[in-house]
């Protein structure tokens, strides 16, 4: 699909590195709580990511698995399962800061996708029901590994304080009401819209189903436009 670009007018955030609070396991467990779902990590991924992705999220895998928390809202991703919806959603992107080889760090039960760049860091959030791709260059937070860390770090505290919820047409978060309605999503599923909003859904609880996640991913990059999100200071 073409990918049309919107310029925003918000501010550039870097991580600090005046950082006082310890970068650890258990702090991201008292953001968001202990897993709801644990699903364990496949030794070879920690071969394969060791020098793809900041210690910190190895870590993250080896004490949490990819699992699931406030009952499937929040998941770290299995990067090899998310590789192809990676590719495709990033495929042919003419960034600000140039191109970067990625991998899926964490999604939201609605599909909400945190990237990590082996170049540019934590560069870019995906919102595949809507199309929108919003890029930040980190590559000057990229010198050592403790601001990679940090990078991983914020991301996760960011996301719980934030809530990872989807706001429905009539202006309320939905999950807490398609939760009740139909149960949670697991690693391999996630909720999406039907029809999608590109065809001309509504973003309303009723229609949203349970839908395989990979497959439905891939439909909506089929269907719906790309937006560009990009901000002023990268222009």
């Amino acid at each position: 699909m073409p990918c049309s670009v919107v310029h925003l007018t918000l501010p550039k955030t870097t991580v600090s590195l005046r950082w006082s609070m310890p970068i650890s396991v258990s702090s991201v467990i008292e953001a968001w709580g202990q897993p709801t779902f644990r699903n364990p990590v496949p030794a070879d991924r920690f071969d394969t990511y060791a020098d793809a992705v900041p210690g910190f999220l190895l870590e993250l895998w080896k004490d949490l698995g990819f699992s699931g928390f406030k009952n499937g809202l929040y998941w770290i991703c299995d990067p090899i399962k998310w590789q192809s919806v990676v590719d495709e959603w990033t495929s042919d992107l003419e960034l600000p800061f140039g191109s970067d080889k990625w991998t899926a760090v964490t999604r939201s039960a609605f599909g909400e996708m945190r990237l990590w760049g082996e170049r540019t860091g934590m560069s870019i959030t995906m919102y595949p029901c809507v199309g929108q791709i919003m890029p930040t260059d980190n590559s000057d937070e990229m010198s050592n590994d403790f601001e990679k860390d940090l990078q991983i770090y914020v991301s996760f505290i960011a996301d719980a304080r934030g809530g990872m919820d989807l706001e429905g047409e009539d202006d309320r978060g939905l999950f807490k009401r398609v939760l009740k309605r139909l149960g949670p999503v697991d690693s391999e599923t996630m909720y999406g819209f039907v029809p999608v909003p590109a065809l001309g859904g509504t973003m309303m609880p009723e229609n949203i189903e349970i839908l395989d996640a990979e497959v439905h991913m891939h439909l909506l990059s089929q269907v719906t436009p790309r937006t560009l999100l990009v901000n002023n200071p990268y222009l």
